[in-house]
């Protein structure tokens, strides 16, 4: 993601990392979650700490969406409707998008 995250807000999305837990597997705080997008070559976007959730903490983590796995979501900013989802991780079943394959789906909908 981070290798194309510059054309993603180009064209018209904003970047938002939730970090849902640490490497020692405790919940993800916004201080870490920076540290680890910056680990990944990224140097764009807003860290959020799913542990630091408010008003609930790990909300993420509980999300419909996540499932024990990580979440690619594109939300409308004026309704907050998700219009689009895919999922990555470890388990099987999911999608495991690349950046660019993420990058088409925000031309897509945004028409940039």
């Amino acid at each position: 993601m981070a290798q194309v995250e510059q054309q993603i807000i180009a064209a018209g999305a904003q970047l938002i990392w939730v970090l849902e837990q640490d490497s020692s597997f405790q919940p993800g705080t916004a201080a870490e979650c920076r540290s680890f997008v910056r680990s990944q070559g990224s140097t764009a976007g807003l860290c959020v700490g799913d542990g630091e959730t408010q008003p609930t903490a790990r909300v993420w983590d509980r999300s419909p969406f996540a499932r024990g796995r990580g979440i690619d979501l594109i939300l409308r900013r004026s309704d907050m409707k998700v219009l689009w989802v895919s999922s990555h991780g470890t388990p099987q079943g999911n999608e495991n998008l690349t950046g660019t394959q993420v990058l088409e789906q925000v031309r897509r909908i945004t028409g940039r």
